[in-house]
């Protein structure tokens, strides 16, 4: 019988041998580790996910991949632009990825850094408890709240033009990136910290490190006819159930998409839904539409974090402003 159950494992172990597995580093532009980064592998056939987190020493294995074409992506690392590649071909041998990520700050100054941006992650201690509600009992967003992570970045899908757009302005060092000129950042960002004050009426957005750093959300849930366009673009908000539902349209031409320096076109329609399950934690889901620079649309899912007993301070960019002759090309 032993003999048996034997041969019948090493059977099916040899049978069973069809998938692979994808493994290799993150490091950052200077060649330093990346660690705590989630690795994610799409099958672009059958739509399979996998994932693996980075070691100390930035090293990652996704093990058991069906072979074929996967898109790779890292989102949601502090200081770091989004990484993809697109169509990485696995087949019944262990295939090897290297991957190197840029910064999405201009000079790595100190307190933009990637080491501290990744500490004040770590000093999240979000209180516990049930979510505050508003006279007429709908959840209060209101607070201040820490950048939020990407729990699922999406995987978009550029059109070669929009992506060659991305790759200029990268290779140039961003250095024509509007926040360079004290301008309001990609659509898609958020600050260090945001605040969310919330009333009947309206929900105003802060940013703590814009100019100006702050738009409105009108909760009529209706926008004009033809608004005007503007850099946050036009806002309106409407409930449904527990989850306010943010509909935006009329970007400004010169605004960024995206952290990957993406751009968008007047087609762009985004759309937050924003929910409050408890007292420390803001769950956000946001679906960008755009058939001008998008080949169809996608979903970022993201969390935050309550930073209680944070404020948010006056930023004035253009006050004793020395930075912008010093943001040149490669």
């Amino acid at each position: 019988m032993r003999l048996f159950l034997i041969g019948s494992l090493v059977t099916f172990s040899v049978c069973g041998q069809t998938n692979s597995s994808l493994s290799g580093s993150v490091l950052d532009a200077g060649g330093v580790a990346v660690e705590a980064a989630t690795v994610r592998a799409r099958n672009t056939q059958t739509g399979a996910t996998s994932a693996a987190v980075t070691a100390r020493d930035g090293k990652y294995t996704l093990g058991n991949l069906t072979p074929g074409a996967y898109d790779v992506s890292i989102t949601g690392v502090p200081a770091m632009s989004n990484f993809e590649r697109k169509n990485v071909a696995i087949d019944s041998k262990p295939a090897v990825l290297e991957i190197r990520m840029d910064f999405n700050t201009q000079l790595g100054t100190l307190g933009e850094d990637r080491v501290n941006l990744a500490a004040d992650a770590r000093r999240h201690k979000p209180p516990s408890g049930p979510a505050p509600r508003t006279k007429d009992g709908k959840p209060d967003l209101s607070g201040v709240w820490w950048r939020p992570t990407d729990v699922d970045g999406g995987g978009p899908q550029f059109l070669p033009a929009a992506d060659a757009v991305a790759r200029d302005r990268r290779e140039a060092n961003t250095k024509d990136n509007p926040q360079v000129r004290c301008l309001p950042g990609a659509v898609l960002r958020f600050g260090p910290l945001f605040e969310m004050v919330q009333s009947e009426n309206y929900l105003v957005i802060i940013n703590d490190d814009e100019s100006p750093g702050f738009h409105q959300v009108y909760l009529n849930g209706r926008h004009p006819e033809d608004p005007n366009p503007a850099w946050y673009g036009h806002n309106t908000g409407r409930w449904d159930g527990d989850t306010l539902v943010v509909d935006r349209v009329a970007f400004d031409e010169r605004i960024w998409l995206d952290q990957g320096a993406h751009p968008h076109s007047p087609k762009l329609h985004v759309v937050e839904r924003y929910r409050r399950p408890d007292l420390g934690h803001l769950e956000s889901e946001i679906t960008v539409e755009d058939p001008g620079v998008l080949a169809k649309p996608y979903v970022i899912k993201r969390v935050a974090d309550l930073a209680q007993g944070y404020d948010i301070y006056e930023f004035i960019c253009a006050e004793n402003e020395r930075d912008a002759r010093h943001m040149v090309g490669k």
